[in-house]
């Protein structure tokens, strides 16, 4: 079995010096390592584009793992396994299952919530999932990860929460399996987002810093926001799918023709006034998809310019 690891720092690859955490490049193919000592059947390469703390993750980093997933050669491996930091995970899994989404070979994507140096840290653990789903052999993008109780939870890509705060990782909707006993048990058949099939490795999208996203809050003050160079605005929504209407209204008359899109609504679901008054005025509903997938679905669609926003993002 060859799998290709595509390691990009965070936690999985840091180390503690006894003062705080960091990344370190002789720390980035530690779980590999530390899997073909116990296992000599698999077979790693390991290609590092990044080396960073996720939290320090810019719009060239996300160009140049783009570059990495749309021209690297994956035919000779049996599968692929992304690690990256825990801080981002919602997103950089939503990004990658995004831009995998036609592979037709299996792929992870791998945090850790502790260096592995921890004997407490599930990032190990977490790899070791990542295998057993590559040596399973279904295509997809799936994320493995451990949470503090125990169980081995198996999500799409496309489909996971951030944790933010919290020490647990969910899906949107339903997780996709659990691990038992190293045995993969699905749960419901697998579902991915998907964007249009226009990037390649001749045609690379070109990431920037022109979708903003807004997370509703109690007294969120709509006029203190300058969004100007914006290509469109992302405006998440409380869990029953609303918003203080009257104040992203009256942001949308002040952006003009950049759009507005709500993330995120669920099919068949009765929607409250306050969503149907925005979406009324011209905000733009997204339907049964994570917001973090939302927003790299919405960086991804203002990095391609051969087709609009609206067009893309129903893809």
């Amino acid at each position: 079995m060859k799998i290709l690891v595509i390691t990009t720092g965070g936690t999985i690859g840091s180390v503690y010096d006894g003062a705080s955490i960091d990344v370190d490049a002789a720390q980035s193919c530690a779980a590999a390592n530390m899997y073909k000592n116990e296992y000599p059947d698999a077979r790693f390469e390991i290609l590092s584009p990044l080396n960073l703390l996720s939290e320090r993750l810019c719009a060239d980093d996300l160009n140049t793992l783009a570059r990495v997933i749309l021209t690297t050669d994956t035919e000779p491996y049996d599968g692929v396994i992304f690690t990256v930091g825990s801080d981002n995970l919602g997103y950089l899994a939503a990004f990658i299952g995004l831009l995998t989404c036609r592979w037709e070979k299996p792929s992870a994507v791998v945090a850790s919530d502790k260096v592995l140096s921890d004997p407490h840290t599930n990032g190990y653990a977490n790899f070791c999932a990542a295998v057993a789903l590559i040596r399973r052999g279904e295509p997809g993008c799936f994320v493995p990860y451990r949470n503090p109780d125990g169980v081995m939870v198996i999500h799409a890509a496309t489909d996971l929460r951030q944790a933010d705060l919290s020490d647990s990782f969910y899906s949107f909707s339903d997780a996709y399996a659990v691990m038992e006993n190293n045995i993969i048990i699905p749960k419901k058949n697998y579902i991915r987002q998907t964007i249009p099939d226009v990037f390649d490795g001749e045609h690379l999208p070109r990431i920037a810093d022109n979708v903003a996203l807004i997370h509703p809050c109690p007294l969120f003050d709509y006029d203190s926001l300058n969004l100007c160079g914006k290509r469109a605005v992302l405006h998440t929504l409380y869990h029953s799918a609303t918003l203080d209407s009257k104040g992203a209204i009256s942001l949308m008359r002040r952006l003009g023709d950049t759009p507005m899109y709500l993330a995120s609504f669920r099919s068949g679901r009765n929607r409250y006034q306050t969503a149907v008054e925005a979406i009324e005025a011209g905000a733009i509903p997204l339907t049964d998809i994570s917001p973090e997938c939302a927003y790299m679905k919405l960086l991804l669609a203002a990095a391609w310019d051969r087709m609009s926003l609206r067009d893309f993002m129903g893809a």
